[in-house]
């Protein structure tokens, strides 16, 4: 955790010092958004859920600076611990992580009002969610992680401060939903984050 936020406060200072001399061109069209925060789960009958670490990394384009729709790819990653209380769990840990991972994909409309801007934004996408199963391995326990693959949606709303033109600091709280195939069971079905971080030009 303390690597990625380390990570995470380099790429911003790196972007805020770059962003001073920016000039419009092509490469101004293309933000970084980096965010961390809290990852609240949904949990359910079968499963007691932790609140947990979230981080987001993304890639935006925008035809128009402001006051128009925008794309962005995101990379996000959510971890929670949770406790197994119904046998009906795919997994025999009873006491374990669940790490969960989005890639997704979609289009918002950002505009102007005072002092901020003000985004929303709905991206499609696809999760993998990892977790741990202990098995016998001849006379002792090994531990396997499993994968489970679903489709998954995001809905967010940011609020962008801007310091200079092309480096703001943002809060973005969001809603993710997993997908079930077949009526799977989904240990986490669904979170909310709550996230702070910044958005900058790199080039």
């Amino acid at each position: 955790m303390y690597k990625k936020f380390h990570l995470i406060a380099l790429i911003t200072l790196a972007g805020y010092a770059n962003s001073y001399a920016q000039k419009e061109n092509v490469a101004s069209r293309f933000f970084f958004p980096g965010m961390i925060g809290i990852g609240i789960p949904s949990g359910d009958d079968q499963t007691s859920m932790h609140t947990g670490f979230a981080l987001n990394t993304a890639l935006e384009y925008r035809p128009v600076y402001t006051n128009s729709y925008f794309y962005r790819f995101n990379f996000d990653n959510i971890s929670n611990q949770y406790h197994a209380v119904d046998v009906a769990v795919p997994t025999n840990v009873k006491y374990g992580k669940l790490n969960t991972d989005f890639f997704l994909l979609g289009a918002g409309y950002r505009r102007t009002v005072k002092f901020l801007k003000l985004y929303f934004l709905i991206q499609p996408g696809y999760n993998i969610s990892n977790y741990e199963v202990v098995g016998p391995l001849n006379s002792a326990y090994s531990i396997n992680n499993i994968s489970r693959h679903y489709f998954s949606e995001k809905l967010s709303f940011g609020a962008e401060y801007y310091i200079v033109p092309h480096f703001a600091l943002v809060f973005e709280p969001s809603y993710y939903h997993l997908f079930s195939v077949n009526n799977a069971y989904i240990i986490n079905p669904s979170y909310v984050s709550i996230n702070f971080g910044f958005t900058t030009t790199l080039f």
